[in-house]
């Protein structure tokens, strides 16, 4: 299982990895106005995530 971390100084809670993630493994927090992480679990490494972030506030370490 990944090790997921949002970086939230870097996170903008524009939600561009939400919707691409394939295995709905983050939320938006609007009351923080932030991403969190809810399904760490359910990860397929596929990275699309990390990739994307426009802010880079994403890292995924693989197994």
């Amino acid at each position: 299982m990944p090790k997921i971390k949002v970086d939230i100084d870097k996170c903008t809670g524009c939600g561009t990895y939400v919707d691409l993630c394939p295995s709905g493994v983050y939320q938006l927090d609007n009351a923080a106005g932030k991403t969190k992480v809810v399904a760490e679990d359910e990860s397929i490494e596929c990275l699309a995530c990390q990739d994307q972030c426009p802010e880079n506030a994403i890292e995924v370490e693989t197994n």
